[in-house]
């Protein structure tokens, strides 16, 4: 007879586990808008725009609501709710945890394990996993991830239930869990594609437990009505397609709509290379046991060793969903690749659960402290990630984006590539918090995009206006692009290498008129990136000068008199790309305004921008050699003039 644990201490319990998780949370939460795709997610869940690709339907509207909290700003209100469903996805996931272990434990003949064991052994390694570092990021600022997480426990959870795997009930009870199943897969799916990586495990547990007869496949078309249902939340992508602030992909049409639908733009980032899946392996199996401190990931072992011998299907199940996981995620060539690995994550915790039950039911002596002693064993990743994941201070993004704002003049024309680090976050501070709504921030990347010009006519139709011709040009060689991409990636004729010229020509010949149409009423600006790029050189009748962050394009000749704002920044030691950017980008800002104000006798200014680079990057070669020429030349010049 299976046991039944008491209701009251369940409940106890699955407080514990949201609790203490989100008390954590929102110690370490960041106060505003972080980097990659927070500011653009954050302005699209306030004002119930489109995001990128997949857009995210299920997210934006769930943010929505959040956003009417009496607490903070709108963007504060979106990392709380992350914060918020995180902490839920560990609650399930600690109840999920207590059906495996009774469902086990009922197994273990020779072993007594009492209610109080199971509910230690899933409480400690359910705040194993809400203290790993991947899940404990995703709960700290807003990103799609933390919906994520509900969404992909909630499914393993369900189909452990439909199938009899665990809490055993009537076979109507299982139809029905298979049809709600199906319903919360469909939903999570209008969150993120990567629920993709449930299906062969999915697969194996529905007919194993199934069969392939015909009762099996009935079901199936039975279980296909809940699912549409839930994935047609993704009506809500062409109900918000005129959204005034940001329409992703423009998806008013059938064609836009499948094609922000499957994510297509990011296809060419999968499957890309051998060399690329290899090197993402290498950094998962690397990082892989830096999520738990180690220690704890080593129950893992004895835990797939249990299961193997007491749960077969869970075993195969477990281990089909860890697998694919891996092998379809590092084919996708992205930095940010974490995240896609949460699944793997969850399984190995679920492992590590059996491990430390296993342990418990070899114990004769006592097993009742141990179990208690277990819940000791989360405070392993919480003080090895802390520091690593606290955002409570993390200002960078806005306030880089607020210093190049502060870079630009009025109604200054800016063009970048940054997205990670300050685009995505402008779109937040422009229409949500109205801050710099004169300038023009234009994404170059984003120009290879058809839907884009829709998003730049609504906001800059003066800009749009004067460069119509070179627009509607440009245009006419994008849709062909659009429509088949490998005749210009890969050209075979050479009417392929004529488009492909034409459509690089009417690029450059767009990005010329944004300047020369605009001069001098609008100043237009660049960021380095795009000033280091060989390959797409425009604005060749122009000077630049670098002003603060930026590059100033100009006809004028001689000194500008320009005083570099005061930045406000925070000095980090994190060593990661993105905060490594950030700083980079302040001290080469520095040293480019140093090198300028050299070239026009301004030493003093000069020597002031150099020891600021050297605030940034102490004993850096390349600022004491500039320093050391400023000096020579400093030198030289009161000579002269004496």
């Amino acid at each position: 007879m299976s046991m039944i644990v008491n209701k009251n201490l369940k409940i106890f319990y699955s407080i514990a586990a949201f609790i203490f998780p989100f008390i954590l949370y929102v110690v370490t939460l960041a106060p505003s808008v972080t980097f990659i795709d927070s500011g653009e997610l954050a302005a699209v869940a306030t004002k119930l725009g489109v995001a990128h690709p997949t857009g995210y339907p299920l997210f934006t509207v769930i943010g929505n609501v959040f956003t009417k909290l009496p607490v903070g700003d709108a963007v504060y209100r979106l990392n709380l709710m992350c914060a918020f469903l995180s902490s839920f996805a560990i609650m399930l996931f600690f109840n999920m945890l207590l059906s495996l272990t009774v469902k086990i434990a009922d197994g273990l003949k020779e072993s007594k394990l009492s209610e109080t064991i199971l509910l230690n052994v899933s409480l400690a390694a359910s705040l194993v996993l809400a203290y790993s570092r991947t899940f404990w990021d995703t709960a700290n600022a807003i990103e799609v991830y933390s919906l994520h997480t509900v969404l992909l426990i909630a499914n393993l959870f369900l189909i452990l239930k439909a199938s009899g795997e665990i809490d055993r009930n009537s076979e109507l009870t299982h139809d029905r869990f298979w049809l709600v199943f199906a319903f919360v897969l469909g939903l999570s799916f209008t969150n993120h594609l990567s629920t993709i990586f449930l299906s062969v495990g999915c697969l194996y547990l529905y007919f194993a437990v199934n069969g392939f007869g015909q009762l099996s496949f009935k079901r199936i078309m039975f279980m296909a009505i809940p699912f549409l249902l839930g994935i047609s939340v993704y009506v809500y992508l062409v109900v918000r397609a005129d959204n005034e602030i940001l329409s992703w992909g423009n998806p008013h049409n059938f064609e836009n709509f499948w094609r922000h639908f499957t994510g297509k733009q990011f296809s060419v980032w999968m499957f890309s290379s051998f060399e690329n899946a290899e090197k993402q392996f290498t950094y998962f199996t690397k990082n892989f046991p830096m999520e738990y401190a180690v220690f704890p990931l080593m129950f893992a072992v004895p835990g797939l060793f249990l299961l193997f011998k007491e749960a077969r299907r869970i075993f195969n199940f477990t281990l089909l969903l860890f697998l694919f996981c891996i092998i379809y995620a590092i084919n996708y060539d992205i930095y940010d690749i974490d995240s896609y690995f949460l699944l793997a994550f969850i399984v190995a915790v679920i492992w590590v659960c059996m491990g430390l039950l296993w342990l418990v039911s070899k114990v004769k002596d006592n097993a009742s402290t141990i179990s208690f002693a277990f819940l000791l064993l989360p405070l392993m990743p919480l003080v090895m990630n802390f520091e690593k994941t606290d955002e409570s201070k993390n200002y960078f993004v806005d306030d880089y984006t607020n210093n190049v704002f502060k870079s630009a003049d009025k109604n200054a024309i800016i063009m970048s590539t940054q997205w990670d680090f300050w685009i995505s976050s402008s779109i937040y501070q422009q229409f949500v918090r109205n801050i710099r709504p004169d300038i023009a921030v234009i994404d170059k990347e984003l120009l290879r995009k058809s839907w884009y010009f829709e998003y730049l006519k609504k906001h800059y139709p003066d800009i749009c206006e004067k460069s119509k011709v070179e627009i509607d040009a440009y245009l006419t060689e994008l849709l062909k692009f659009e429509k088949n991409t490998a005749r210009y990636t890969s050209p075979k004729s050479e009417a392929d290498r004529q488009d492909l010229m034409k459509i690089q020509t009417t690029f450059l010949a767009l990005l010329n008129s944004f300047i020369d149409k605009n001069y001098p009423e609008r100043t237009f600006y660049t960021t380095l990136e795009i000033e280091q790029d060989k390959n797409e050189k425009f604005g060749k009748d122009y000077s630049r000068v670098p002003q603060g962050l930026l590059f100033r394009y100009t006809r004028e000749k001689g000194f500008d008199n320009y005083k570099n704002p005061e930045f406000d920044y925070d000095i980090t030691q994190r060593s990661d790309y993105h905060h490594n950017f950030i700083m980079n980008a302040y001290y080469s800002a520095y040293l480019n305004r140093a090198n300028f104000l050299m070239n026009y006798s301004q030493f003093d200014d000069a020597e002031a921008s150099i020891n600021k680079a050297l605030e940034l990057k102490p004993g850096s070669p390349e600022a004491i050699q500039l320093q050391n020429k400023c000096k020579q030349l400093k030198s030289l010049s009161n000579n002269e003039v004496k």
